[in-house]
């Protein structure tokens, strides 16, 4: 018994070992493991933790991105200091069902703020840029605060606005939103205005009622309007409800006007718009953003990267370099930013994106160590690691050539389709007087609508 307890002791003591920093399990000459230090966005008002370090840094940009974007729609600057940090914690496990957790509250005269993310590998973009605007969002309601509330859990802007304003902040979004609300009135199905407002919870997923929401932010709440976001804050930060009411004093697209009539108007003259969002697939936009990613610096992402690798790398070229350490953290994160355009992508596209992050994702897999004929391999080892480096160069390659292939089909293909659609767009003086037909041929039907159109027009004798 004593044997027994002494070996469970000496067990735990290695995992504990195993576990503090400096305390890296043994890897073939070359690799080493991904760092997973928390980094800070570039505008040091993000902290992300629990990826790799250049997944962290990639997170942090885009919740720096998102911030911007939101100031500019706001009209003013967010009110945090530069000790204010918003903190992001990823969680490796947790249930696959469990909803991102949004923390804040008071504390001493401070407002706090933190994210956690439950589960690493499910990481939904939409679902954490949603939950990142309702805090920022929070954080200008709490600057309006009177001194005498400052306690608890403190602002909380409704559900209805702050995914609204992260579904508007994001061109892909838009432009599906504008599809899904245009279907919706086609068939007749258009959500009121009262039942929108009364969304103040909203769950995680994509859901028709988060449509209506972006719609209703831009009907009440138009982009650069100062007054009218300084209103909701002032009261959402005295705790006021923003309910019809409410509405009907402060929002200028609703004074001298019915309510629900107005509504229906906006809906009616968005879907009248066209622009060029709406009527592209953004195929070719986001392929730009794919070429971005391909052509890099590596640097940008690692510090720790010796002095003969080139300070510009194409996505080909880790190939040379995959037995080195900072490959692996360095091509997680391209992965990450290659899935990340698939947001709004047509399918085709998403085929080719697909098949570039199979390629970054093979890049992390390093050979199977070899082990002795008498000792066994882990059970944790991963069945896809290649067998050896020869294995893996040859694998590397064929994911690439696979990728480029799928590549310059999406581009020939979407070449095709574009100069068929243009040959609709383009005048033709040929169709406009077409050559006159023989007598004995019959007028075909065009011919016919067109000699029944002229007979009408002509003017009576």
């Amino acid at each position: 018994m004593k044997r027994a307890w002494t070996l469970a002791g000496w067990a735990a003591l290695a995992l504990a070992l195993g576990a503090l920093p400096g305390r890296a399990q043994s890897a073939p000459p070359g690799v080493g493991k991904p760092g997973r230090a928390a980094m800070y966005s570039a505008d040091r008002r993000f902290m992300v933790s629990g990826l790799t370090s250049a997944e962290n840094m990639l997170l942090a940009g885009k919740l720096a991105e998102l911030a911007r974007q939101v100031e500019e729609c706001v009209g003013r600057p967010l009110p945090m200091q530069r000790d204010q940090v918003l903190g992001v914690m990823v969680q490796s496990g947790g249930a696959p069902d469990a909803a991102i957790m949004k923390v804040q509250g008071w504390d001493d005269g401070r407002f706090y703020q933190r994210l956690v993310v439950p589960n690493a590998v499910r990481l939904d973009e939409e679902d954490l840029f949603e939950a990142a605007c309702w805090l920022l969002l929070n954080r200008y309601a709490a600057d309006f605060t009177p001194v005498g509330q400052r306690t608890g859990l403190g602002a909380a802007t409704p559900d209805w606005i702050s995914c609204g304003m992260a579904q508007n902040a994001q061109a892909a979004l838009k432009a599906r939103n504008r599809e899904w609300l245009n279907r919706e009135q086609a068939e007749g199905r258009a959500m009121p205005l009262a039942q929108v407002i009364k969304l103040e919870l909203l769950p995680s997923g994509r859901w028709r009622e988060k449509a209506y929401a972006a719609a209703a932010v831009d009907f009440l709440f138009p982009a650069g309007q100062p007054a009218d976001w300084q209103a909701l804050f002032a009261a959402v930060g005295a705790r006021q409800p923003i309910d019809a009411a409410w509405l009907r004093d402060h929002a200028a697209a609703l004074q001298g006007q019915k309510p629900e009539d107005a509504w229906r108007a906006f809906l009616a003259e968005r879907r009248r718009q066209r622009s060029v969002e709406a009527w592209s697939d953004r195929g070719l936009l986001l392929e730009e953003r794919l070429l971005q990613v391909l052509n890099f610096r590596p640097r940008d992402f690692a510090p720790e990267i010796p002095a003969d690798v080139p300070h510009d790398l194409f996505a080909r070229d880790l190939i040379e370099f995959r037995a080195q350490s900072w490959v692996a953290p360095l091509a997680a994160a391209l992965s990450l930013q290659v899935q990340s355009l698939k947001l709004g992508a047509p399918p085709a596209l998403q085929e080719v994106l697909g098949a570039y992050a199979q390629y970054f994702d093979h890049l992390t897999l390093r050979p199977a160590e070899k082990h002795s004929w008498w000792q066994r391999a882990p059970k944790s080892a991963a069945k896809a690691q290649p067998r050896d480096d020869a294995t893996w160069e040859v694998a590397l390659n064929q994911l690439w050539a696979r990728a480029e292939r799928a590549h310059q089909n999406y581009l020939a293909t979407t070449q095709s389709r574009k100069q068929y659609v243009d040959q609709f767009d383009r005048g033709d003086d040929g169709w406009s007087e077409p050559p006159p037909a023989a007598g004995d041929v019959p007028r075909t039907a065009i011919q016919k609508y067109m000699d029944e159109a002229e007979e009408r027009l002509r003017p009576a004798r």
